[in-house]
């Protein structure tokens, strides 16, 4: 009866806009998804060119960042340069003459889509309800993909309006397309770059919470059913502390294995050579988007359980403080948990990973195939 309720209430207005917070690492999840695909290997000393080679060889010799930016429907204030900009920690990246490696390239650029080349676009009647056209938030768009609403499975493919949203799978297919033509052209750098951006997309879709809007009916405001903007509000609320309290674990988590902090759990998930043979980028994105909202209730499920119902609360707002980040490892210990509770996170997290990291050694197979080795 709940669902019946919820589903007739939320579509009469007009949905939860979610959160865009992806991953908080890709470059941490390409890095150890890839450290065992020898074939890269063959990549170990790729020159920086300038963008503007790649531009002319492509395109023409008078086709500027201007114009790619403006046909690929990019902010028109985003540099494609070498540096990732705050908030990415200002890394900087080798720059045009210098050499570099394909798995630095993946791993380095595959957080690059979330540097502001999405952001700040109104391009879409959806936007509005995927987080808008302004701020953070109005990559989302971009970012996520959300399946029909289907009356066989109600909750996890809810969300208004109720038709197929998002552009991640068109965004992974076209950097793949300029991948490969980067590559047939001779510019190695940038058809490995354009990989890292394709990764991204695909990544996001490995994430549940991208993937479906509502995990789990213990996310909803359900004593504010009658009152349905803060319904909605507080249901959004819950949604996007929990949402944001998972990626910043498994964040934290991974660079705690990796500096031997932690007994290592998440990063063997990601370690492997497993690949999901597929005929395109699209097609891949599809299907780790589908396998997402399928275990959408479990990751939703397992959330709830392992932060706890503090992010029930209307006090607690994680997106917005940074304070409920700061001791984040008191969840290494979780002793309001019994070890049975704790594995089935720990466990329902480690297929997750396992997911994301098969299908980024897919798509990069699927190059491989396609054009990189040949």
């Amino acid at each position: 009866m709940k669902y019946i309720i919820l589903s007739f209430s939320l579509f009469v207005i007009a949905g939860f806009p979610p959160q865009a917070m992806s991953w908080d690492r890709h470059d941490l999840l390409t890095k150890f998804s890839i450290e065992k695909v020898k074939w890269l290997e063959k990549y170990t000393a790729i020159e920086v060119t300038p963008f503007e080679s790649f531009l002319s060889k492509v395109f023409s010799k008078t086709f500027t960042e201007k114009d790619f930016s403006q046909q690929y429907q990019l902010n028109p204030n985003y540099k494609i340069g070498f540096e990732a900009p705050k908030p990415a920690g200002k890394k900087t990246f080798p720059r045009t003459g210098e050499t570099t490696t394909a798995k630095e390239i993946l791993s380095a650029y595959s957080d690059e889509p979330d540097w502001g080349m999405d952001n700040d676009l109104d391009i879409s009647p959806d936007q509005p309800f995927m987080g808008g056209t302004t701020g953070p938030t109005s990559r989302a768009f971009r970012h996520l993909y959300w399946k029909g609403w289907s009356i066989q499975a109600p909750l996890r493919t809810f969300h208004y309006p109720p038709r197929e949203m998002g552009e991640a799978l068109k965004r992974a297919q076209l950097f793949y397309d300029l991948a490969e033509r980067a590559f047939k052209v001779f510019e190695p750098y940038w058809a490995f770059r354009f990989l890292a951006w394709t990764l991204h997309y695909i990544q996001d879709l490995g994430q549940p919470f991208h993937a479906s809007q509502l995990l789990t009916p213990k996310y909803v405001a359900w004593e504010h059913i009658f009152h349905f903007k803060k319904f909605v509000d507080r249901t959004t609320q819950i949604i996007s502390n929990y949402h944001w309290m998972y990626e910043r674990y498994i964040a934290y988590r991974l660079v705690q294995e990796m500096e031997n902090k932690a007994e290592k759990t998440f990063l063997p998930a990601l370690e492997g050579a497993h690949v999901t043979h597929s005929s395109s980028a699209f097609l891949i994105a599809k299907h780790i988007s589908d396998y997402s909202n399928r275990f959408s209730y479990e990751i939703g499920e397992a959330c709830y359980l392992f932060f706890g119902k503090q992010f029930l609360d209307p006090l607690v707002d994680v997106p917005n403080n940074p304070e409920y980040f700061k001791d984040i490892s008191k969840y290494d210990q979780s002793s309001g948990l019994s070890k049975k509770e704790k594995k089935l996170f720990l466990e329902k997290t480690e297929k997750n990973l396992n997911k994301v990291a098969s299908f980024t050694r897919s798509l990069l197979e699927l190059a491989r195939e396609e054009f990189l080795l040949k």
